[in-house]
This record gives structure tokens, sequence and C-alpha cells, in this order.
């Protein structure tokens, strides 16, 4: 078995006046860890402290941060709104892109007519893989679209956006992932890895840089949405945590703000909550939701699990939006019984690659490479994750179900199990 070697950053002492500044933030005790702790994060002024504390003091970063294309998204959102055009949200399945698709459908929705004006399309992740697709983008110009906004999603995809801008479908890209090298030939594209790397907006998850996409809306066109928008910061929540994003600044900000958020509709009956359907998923997995462990562990595996099983997570958006309360709980119950049959397929799949691994002599073996036909290829990236972590070797696992000749379907894990990385979870 592979033994972990941690790299451990040295420690540095903070000075005695932060020490007894942080004192004030711990009664119970005298501060010193978490003085050492705040201090090795970066945290290094009075300000900051009172920040990380308490988000009531933290200055959040303004939408239009993101400079010119924010501007651009925008105008081309109010052209929409003020010539009646239809609007495609395209989304991704999983958890940050399941939510993603959830803020921009209700916010944009004070906006644009739901299901008349405006759609959403989330990909099927057993056929269409991520990202954007020409037969997608088929599908919304034959529905008269005239514009798709992507989300958790996009940057890379040239090919099918110069596609789309060809059958006169404009794209604003709201992302998060790997720039291209040259600017794709959007409206806008709002991506925080245009920003510097200490820039407060630099960690946004998708779900956050949607969330400040409908923030811009907002402000520019202050009379025309009905409800707050602060009602959508739970659903901002569920997703930067479920990514595993660095919950450092804005990031931190809109995390704190919408798990309180959360914990207010919990308060309420049933019958009253903007999200039933996830109050419902809670319950399922016994979380309370007052901390990020029950959305890293409990929410996301059970979103991200539906497109793992079934393909289709497009009703994962229903069951966060909807407050038709026998509808989000037969969704939810669908949820709950996909994770359940992901659990069974990783651990059934788990024990036949360990099975093949035994009869493999690691120490002349780089790299795992390893295929089987009947392997579900929903779980292979949790399963390749598992055995990089344990093995300390990149592993990719393959299904070649229905395949001749060539490679099939499958996942990879990085050195680490990176490539498992929202698969935890009861």
């Amino acid at each position: 078995m592979y033994a972990q070697q941690w790299i451990l950053t040295s420690t540095e002492q903070p000075p005695e006046w932060f020490l007894e500044a942080v004192k004030e933030y711990t009664p119970t005790s005298s501060g010193q860890f978490a003085a050492q702790l705040l201090w090795q994060r970066g945290i290094r002024y009075l300000s900051q402290v009172a920040a990380f504390v308490n988000p009531k003091n933290y200055l959040p970063a303004s939408p239009f941060e993101f400079g010119q294309e924010m501007h651009l998204a925008v105008e081309r959102l109010e052209r929409a709104w003020k010539f009646g055009d239809k609007v495609a949200i395209w989304g991704d399945f999983d958890a940050d892109g399941i939510t993603s698709t959830a803020v921009l459908w209700d916010g944009l929705g004070q906006f644009f007519r739901q299901n008349s004006q405006l759609f959403y399309y989330i990909p099927n992740r057993l056929t269409e893989s991520h990202g954007l697709n020409c037969q997608g983008i088929d599908k919304l110009a034959n529905q008269g679209f005239n514009l798709i906004v992507t989300c958790d999603t996009g940057s890379t995809n040239i090919d099918e956006i110069t596609y789309a801008k060809q059958l006169g479908i404009d794209v604003i890209v709201t992302d998060h992932h790997t720039l291209p090298a040259e600017r794709p030939p959007v409206t806008a594209i709002i991506n925080p890895r245009y920003l510097s790397s200490d820039h407060q907006l630099f960690h946004l998850s998708g779900v956050a840089v949607a969330y400040k996409l409908v923030e811009a809306l907002y402000q520019n066109l202050p009379e025309i949405p009905q409800q707050p928008l602060e009602d959508l910061l739970d659903l901002v929540a569920v997703g930067l945590i479920a990514d595993l994003v660095q919950l450092s600044g804005d990031c931190r900000y809109l995390a704190q703000l919408g798990i309180e958020r959360l914990q207010e509709d919990l308060k309420l009956p049933p019958a009253q909550r903007r999200r039933p359907g996830v109050g419902r998923l809670l319950e399922l997995c016994q979380k309370s939701g007052d901390r990020p462990t029950d959305i890293s562990f409990g929410l996301g595996p059970r979103i991200n699990a539906v497109s793992r099983i079934q393909g289709d997570a497009s009703f994962c958006v229903e069951l966060l939006t909807s407050r038709d309360q026998a509808r989000v709980h037969q969704l939810a119950e669908a949820t709950e019984l996909a994770n359940s049959r992901r659990k069974s397929l990783q651990k059934e799949v788990a024990q036949q690659v360990n099975h093949k691994i035994s009869q493999m002599d690691l120490s002349t073996t780089s790299v795992i490479v390893l295929a089987d036909p009947q392997w579900a290829v929903g779980v292979l990236g949790l399963v390749a994750g598992q055995v990089a972590q344990e093995t300390g070797r990149p592993t990719i696992l393959l299904s070649t179900e229905g395949v001749k000749g060539q490679g099939g379907q499958g996942g990879q894990g990085g050195q680490g199990g990176q490539g498992g990385q929202g698969g935890q979870g009861g």
C-alpha cells in the first residue's frame, strides 16, 4: 500500500498584537491556534479578521469587477428582455452545474417568462458529456432561441460557439474552468480566471459566477425583479461547497450567507419554504443543513449521483426550485435512490478493480490503466480517484461495452485521487 507523503507549510508565529486581537473572538481559549491558523491563511489585518468571523463586516466585490465582459452580458440580456428573445440556459450535470442552472432559472426568471421565453438545457452525462454540443444547439435553433447563457461550462467550446453564431444564436458564457488561448467568439465571457489569482472573485465556482451575472442585472434593472436577490444565496452555498472550491474571498462570504439563508428556510413549515426540495433531500440524508459538511457529504453527492446513474439530471433543477411539495418529495426520493444505486455500483466496481490490481506488480507500474466491458461508466471517475489515492499512481479506468477495436468511456484519477472529487458521502 502506498504511504502518503504530506508536505507541511513552515509554521510562522503571528505577532503578539495579532494574537491579542484574535483573543477577542475566542473567549473560551487562548486564541493561539486560531491566530496561527488565520495568519497562515494570509489574514494579517484586523479588518480581515473581523470579515472572516462575521460576513456583515466583509465588503463583497461588485459584479462589474468582471469589467467589460459583464457590461456586454448585461447589455445583451437587457436587449433580450426588451425585444422578447427566447433565452436558453445551458448548464451542466454536476452539483455546481445544477445549482448554477437553478440560480439562472430563478434569477433570470424575474426578467423572462419561464417555460415560454426562458428554458434550460442540461446535457446527458452518458451520451453528451460536458459542455456545448452541436446536436443540442440544433435543437435550440429549431425552437427559435436567440440567446444561450451557459453556466459552469463553455469556455473552451470554440467550435460549438462558432456554430451557434452561424445559426444566429448569441452566446454568453459564465464559467470558472480553464480558459482557451484566445477569447472565444462570444457575446460575453464571464470567467474569474481572467482576474488575478489574489482577486477576491478568483476562486468563484460556476454557481457563484452565475449569481454575479444575476446580481448585475438586478442592479441595472432594479424595478423589474419581484423576489429579492438574496433568495438565491442558499443555492449558491450548495454549489460552492459541493464543488470543493477554496472558500476565501467572496466564496466564503457567499457560502456563509447562503447557509444562513438555508437555515432560515428550514425553520419554516414545509408548506412555506422557498426550497422544499432541499429540505426534503436533507431529511432523507439525515442532515440539518447547518454546516458545510451537510452539503459536501449530503446534498452534493446525491445531486451528482443522478447523472452518474441516469445520465439525464434535468429534474434536479426542478427539485431545487419548485414549490410543489408532492412533486419535490417524489424527485427527492428519486435522487436518494440514484445515490444508493451509485454507492452500490461504486463498491462493486472498486472490488473488481482491486482484484485486478492484486494481480499486478505495482513496483513496475507507473500508471494504472484497466478496462472492463461491464463497468458502469458513471462511477469510474470516483473509483479511479480512490485507486489513485490508495496507490499513489495516476489511474485510468475504461468501460469498453459496445466498443469494438477502440477504447470506451471511462474515468481517471490523478495522483492523490483528484478524479474522485464530489463523490463522497452517505
